[in-house]
């Protein structure tokens, strides 16, 4: 009995019923009004991807569509490059339990949850162009797509760094690499300016807004909690995964070592630029959710689902806390 209740938190089944919770929570949480602040100067000239539908019911089906896309990425990626060595649905059984926790992320199309799509993304870009020598062109579309965005949102620009990381992670920071790397960069700025969508006169450095302060002090005391939380988390299950992704070959040494980084940076980010913590959200929880299910998948004993469900439960009620 318990081995297949272990099995069935790394089942398909798992992924839906908690999927359909985040949905449920979304949509509560959009009919009540549990909306982020929306903010146009967050850019370089260009409006903020929280402003383009506000905070209409579009913006919440194409949000939810981008969570599910995103659980679904979790998936796809650990199919396609064998990250956890083992087939599994949990990332995304955790991811969508973790979303339910603040129900404002979910409820609209905003900044972090294009970061969480497009990192998402990357990743798989990056991971394709392992060791390759005809990757530039990959390399290039990473670069370019990441300073397109931005323009629309500067927190983006803080990603280049650890992206040129991944590529040095990936074997691939050579010449033509770099060079790859840097049209891309340099491209977006390039066509923006060219044709005149964005003008010398139209750029400024964005507000400083504080999120904190668009908040009653009973929703930032949740979000620094549920935020904490998952903070402390991601640093339990990424110390644990560090010895058994030593074990591994060379190539998903690489692929586990990208996606550490990313953690660590999206974490130092979150906790730096904390008057903009509510943007890496979505991808905090994503990449947390990844390094509890590596840590359940290679300790997948009979009794494993215990530690599983009480993470479940804990989201659940935290969940339930946001709606009081």
């Amino acid at each position: 009995m318990e081995t297949r209740i272990t099995n069935l938190l790394h089942n398909r089944l798992a992924t839906i019923v908690t999927m359909a919770l985040a949905v449920v929570a979304a949509i509560v949480g959009w009919r009540r009004g549990d909306f982020l602040p929306v903010v146009d100067n967050l850019g370089l000239g260009l409006p903020s991807p929280g402003t383009w539908l506000g905070v209409s019911f579009l913006s919440l089906i194409i949000s939810l569509a981008a969570n599910v896309a995103m659980g679904m990425m979790i998936i796809w990626i650990n199919r396609t490059y064998n990250t956890l060595r083992s087939l599994t649905h949990l990332g995304a059984t955790l991811f969508f339990v973790m979303e339910c926790a603040m129900p404002q992320v979910m409820a609209q199309f905003y900044g972090g949850t294009l970061l969480a799509l497009l990192m998402m993304w990357c990743a798989s870009l990056l991971f394709s162009t392992y060791g390759s020598q005809i990757g530039q062109r990959r390399i290039y579309l990473i670069f370019f797509l990441l300073t397109l965005a931005g323009f629309f949102q500067v927190n983006f620009f803080l990603y280049v760094p650890v992206l040129l990381v991944g590529c040095a992670q990936m074997r691939v920071l050579k010449p033509r690499g770099i060079t790859a790397a840097l049209l891309g960069i340099i491209t977006s700025p390039w066509i923006l300016f060219g044709f005149g969508i964005v003008r010398p006169d139209m750029l400024s450095w964005p507000d400083m807004v504080l999120i904190w302060n668009l908040f009653d002090t009973g929703e930032m005391v949740k979000a620094i909690v549920i935020t904490g939380f998952t903070l402390v988390s991601g640093i339990g299950f990424m110390s644990a995964n560090l010895l058994k992704i030593l074990s591994y070959n060379a190539r998903t040494r690489a692929y586990n070592g990208f996606l550490n980084l990313l953690w660590i940076a999206t974490a130092l980010f979150t906790v730096l630029n904390f008057n903009d913590f509510s943007f890496y959200i979505p991808l905090l929880n994503l990449l947390t959710a990844y390094q509890a299910a590596h840590f359940f998948t290679y300790r997948r004993q009979r009794r494993s689902y215990v530690p599983v469900l009480v993470i479940i439960c804990i989201y659940i009620v935290f969940c339930i806390w946001s709606f009081v």
